[in-house]
């Protein structure tokens, strides 16, 4: 018993002096005096211990390299953190609430809406009424005098559904540059585009696929427009009119459309996958209308992810028309410009019988709802297309170019705002609206 407990006594003095050793030898222990203060001694240790790194200078080659790209991100960046602010405050007045005043309107039939109703329309409000379904009534007035009144049956069941209406259109301030890829932008002229319909639209869901078709009476009035800054269509030289600037136009509608969609979304909320759209409509002229032609054309709609906040999007278009007689009327010849072919230039910019564009796209998502309700979206995107009498005739020199960035707001899975700013051979074009090219 003696010896194990010298033994014991002899490892603990062992394991004292081994500790006096270490600390005796450490650069860093704490020598302090009587009032508790570090020594200079110790001081003078623990800064010589320390590895410093060496001075930064004021700029290097990596500094003057960035400059370029810090300044033209700066106003990106400065109105992403605002939009992000701006829908963050909103979504807090759209948290749920007690059953509010809005949702017993919509309840009760009437569904209030903003948005565009037509070209150059401008934001319109409007009111569709569904109270005594599968009647509905619906009215619409915009900013810039566009009107768009409907009323009908809307029948509607599951993968079915039959929509018979009556609707009348103006677009008070449409805009003509002439026809052609080579058109000059000061050329422009305004004009005004009463259309009224009777038709039947049936619609038919199978899985992937839906398929459309309708019949339809159209008729077609154009007039003087409403922006007074402008010349009238009308006030063009007689050679340079084109067909249904002053004649009445009247057409019977055959129209059929399919599209097959395999896009879907996961919890990211980014879509996947592939939309094709194909359709046909032939207009036959009736009432004295020395007039008929044939329609064709093709949607194609492309997402793929990069990764959870980054996407790429492309879309491709394509438009035939063919006509007999006095051809087809200027006011439905296939249309370049704004959500369809080229952001960069405006609605109806370029216009001829064919069409063909491609529009590319890449997403960066800077803000989502807590609740995951809703998005911001930043964008850059290149677009390009062009417009002639014949497909054959195109060529790479008559392509118009838009490049540009924007933001777009989705909400319950749909875009609710839009805001663009592209550059093209007419010069920066801004935009804003509710309307998205894909």
């Amino acid at each position: 018993m003696n010896s194990q407990r010298g033994s014991n006594c002899n490892s603990a003095i062992v394991t004292i002096l081994v500790l006096g050793i270490l600390l005796q030898a450490s650069p860093l222990r704490a020598q302090e005096g009587d009032n508790g203060r570090v020594s200079p001694d110790s001081a003078d240790a623990i800064r010589a211990s320390l590895e410093r790194p060496p001075s930064k200078p004021p700029y290097d080659a990596i500094d003057v390299v960035a400059l370029p790209f810090r300044i033209v991100a700066f106003p990106i960046r400065l109105l992403s953190a605002g939009n992000a602010k701006l829908v963050g405050f909103a979504a807090r007045l759209l948290q749920p609430r007690e059953y509010s005043t809005l949702q017993k309107i919509v309840d009760a039939g009437f569904r209030p809406y903003f948005g565009t109703i037509g070209q150059r329309s401008g934001i319109a409000a409007g009111l569709r009424v569904e109270r005594w379904n599968p009647f509905f009534v619906e009215g619409s007035y915009s900013i810039r005098g566009s009107q768009r009144y409907i009323v009908g049956l809307d029948l509607n069941h599951q993968t079915r559904r039959l929509e018979v209406s009556y609707r009348f259109q103006r677009d008070a301030e449409a805009r003509y540059w002439g026809i052609g890829p080579e058109t000059d932008y000061y050329d422009r002229v305004d004009y005004s585009w009463d259309h009224q319909a009777v038709s039947a639209v049936g619609t038919l869901r199978l899985s992937s696929v839906t398929l459309i078709g309708g019949v339809s009476y159209q008729d077609n009035l154009v007039g003087r427009g409403s922006d007074g800054r402008l010349s009238d269509i009308q006030d063009l030289p007689e050679e340079d009119l084109p067909y249904g600037a002053n004649e009445r136009t009247e057409y019977i509608i055959f129209n059929l459309t399919s599209s097959f969609d395999r896009t879907f979304n996961r919890a990211d909320f980014q879509a996947r996958g592939i939309s094709l759209q194909a359709g046909s409509s032939l207009y036959l002229g009736t009432g004295g209308t020395d007039s008929d032609f044939l329609s064709i054309s093709g949607d194609v709609f492309g997402y793929v992810p990069v990764n959870i906040r980054q996407q790429f999007a492309i879309r491709g278009l394509i438009e035939i028309k063919r006509g007999w007689g006095e051809g087809v009327p200027f006011t439905h010849l296939a249309l370049l410009g704004d959500e369809r072919g080229s952001r960069a230039y405006s609605h109806g910019r370029y216009r001829d019988r064919d069409m063909l564009a491609v529009m590319t796209e890449w997403r960066y998502e800077v803000w989502r709802e807590l609740h995951e309700r809703g998005r911001v979206e930043s964008f850059l995107f290149l677009d390009t297309g062009t417009v002639d009498r014949h497909l054959r005739n195109m060529r790479l020199a008559n392509l118009r170019w838009s490049s540009g960035f924007g933001f777009r707001v989705v909400w319950s899975g749909q875009v609710r705002w839009l805001v663009h700013l592209g550059w093209g051979r007419d010069g920066a074009r801004f935009d804003a609206n509710f309307n998205w090219a894909f």
